[in-house]
């Protein structure tokens, strides 16, 4: 990935953290924020190469995580939220030889998976489960073309 890349990443990350602040999608939001994020990161060291961005990107993700963690709290723990949260962020500060880098990439990547299985549980109940209850109908009409309702 290219400086320029790794630039225009951490501005849309800076973006979707923005969103959140004036009350947009804090699930998705988070999600995209931290993708954009492990995305800017690899190989590349954002605090050295763009220090205002990453001093304004990293500001954002502090003051976003505790939203972020009441927003999420019914689909994953306070706990992860953090850990993710403070993981991402010291991906942006830290340096390629941080010995925890690694570390900091798997637990920023598995907020943002809980983030994407958060914000599909939403949609689904949202929506009020139709697939689930498309399936029940389809049983019980199934069951009463085979006259073997439990009731008779």
């Amino acid at each position: 990935m290219s400086p320029q890349e790794c630039s225009l990443n951490l501005h849309n990350a800076k973006i979707y953290f923005t969103r959140i602040v004036a009350c947009g999608a804090p699930l998705d939001d988070a999600y995209r924020g931290i993708e954009t994020v492990l995305h800017a990161t690899v190989g590349h060291e954002p605090a050295s190469e763009f220090p205002q961005l990453t001093e304004e990107l990293n500001a954002l993700i502090q003051l976003v995580t505790l939203p972020l963690m009441e927003a999420a709290s019914k689909w994953i723990t306070r706990e992860l939220v953090q850990m993710g949260m403070t993981a991402t962020s010291a991906l942006v500060t830290g340096s390629l030889s941080d010995p925890l880098r690694f570390d900091r990439r798997c637990y920023a990547s598995l907020l943002r998976c809980d983030l994407a299985a958060a914000v599909c549980r939403q949609e689904i109940a949202r929506r009020g489960d139709p697939l689930v209850r498309a399936i029940g109908i389809q049983l019980a009409w199934s069951a009463s073309d085979q006259n073997e309702h439990p009731l008779q």
